[in-house]
């Protein structure tokens, strides 16, 4: 695949065109494995959205929107500290990454990182939040007390996803520009394997135990599954049209993948390798997150919604209007 550049900016179409070119669910389980749900703190999703530059908040109990908070241009990547009480926003327009206190709902710091921030994700830890560079082909990690740029690290060509293990100390970018998926140690900062996947890697998601890594290809139209021991492509499982975003139940299975092109999501039993069920959602969906619950919360960048699918019946049983072209979500972690 050639090298180039992810550029931001034009319409979702144009975006996802430009990035192919650079860049049985067990319902009784889950229920039985899933907390109560907690009506006060930490109940929220946080949807970035990249064209109105700003995050909504969408209140996980009713569904509604709370909030809007402005943050840099082109927002396109999430995510939340482990504990709830701060968010992390990756502005690919101006290489910044704003911080949002939850309490209040507004940015309490800008940090500048490289080229294009087109994913972050905190680690298990609490101690870091790590950003892809995507043009620069590098990771950086922030210290999250001072809120700076601690170290940088390369990866592969164009990581446009990443994702931790358990525990923090390993983390996985999917790397676009040469279709590969990084294994980082987080405790050395260095890279301890580069593994090959499908055609444009896009989504990349770790199972709740650490032992498989889903990497969602776009063009291949399927998911590379890794064994995080041997660091190994051990299955190959099928998705739809263009899966450009995976999640994972908090049991491990079903495994959920965001079809771009069909505005589908496909539930997946990584077992048997065999898909459940396809739900159609909203057009353009490019974004998943699942709450304690094992609802899962589908940013649709084309419609300007969020879509929400009960786990027990696969269906959609909410849809939530956002700002415009929500491009990721991320959810508090717990109460």
């Amino acid at each position: 695949m050639a090298t180039g550049t992810v550029k931001v900016g034009g319409s979702s179409k144009a975006r996802r065109s430009s990035a192919i070119l650079v860049r049985s669910a067990l319902p009784l389980a889950l229920a039985m494995a899933m907390p109560a749900l907690a009506f006060a703190h930490n109940n929220h999703a946080y949807v970035a959205n990249h064209k109105s530059a700003d995050v909504t908040v969408i209140d996980m109990v009713t569904n509604t929107v709370t909030a809007t908070v402005p943050v840099g241009r082109i927002p396109d990547a999430i995510t939340i500290a482990p504990d709830g009480m701060t968010v992390y926003v990756a502005n690919g327009g101006d290489n910044t990454v704003s911080v949002i206190d939850t309490d209040s709902n507004t940015v309490i710091a800008t940090i500048p990182v490289g080229k294009t921030p087109a994913a972050i994700s905190a680690n298990p830890n609490g101690g870091e939040v790590y950003v892809a560079n995507t043009n620069d082909s590098t990771i950086s990690a922030i210290d999250t007390t001072s809120n700076t740029v601690v170290s940088t690290i390369p990866v592969g060509n164009l990581p446009i996803a990443m994702a931790f293990g358990p525990g923090g100390r390993r983390l996985y970018t999917a790397n676009a520009g040469d279709n590969s998926a990084t294994a980082v140690d987080t405790t050395t900062r260095t890279v301890t394997a580069s593994i090959p996947v499908g055609e444009l890697p896009y989504g990349i998601a770790v199972g709740p135990l650490g032992a498989r890594v889903y990497v969602g290809n776009y063009v291949t139209n399927d998911v590379s599954v890794i064994d995080t021991r041997s660091n190994d492509v051990v299955a190959t499982l099928p998705a739809g049209n263009g899966p450009d975003a995976v999640a994972v139940s908090p049991i491990g299975i079903p495994v959920y993948v965001a079809n771009d092109v069909d505005g589908t999501v496909s539930v997946i039993n990584p077992i048997t390798r065999r898909t459940i069920a396809t739900v159609p959602v909203g057009e353009n969906p490019g974004a998943l997150a699942v709450n304690r619950l094992g609802r899962v919360y589908v940013a649709n960048v084309s419609s300007n919604t969020v879509s929400v699918i009960d786990p027990l019946t696969n269906k959609v049983i909410s849809t939530v209007a956002t700002g415009q072209w929500p491009s990721a979500i991320a959810i508090q972690p717990r109460d």
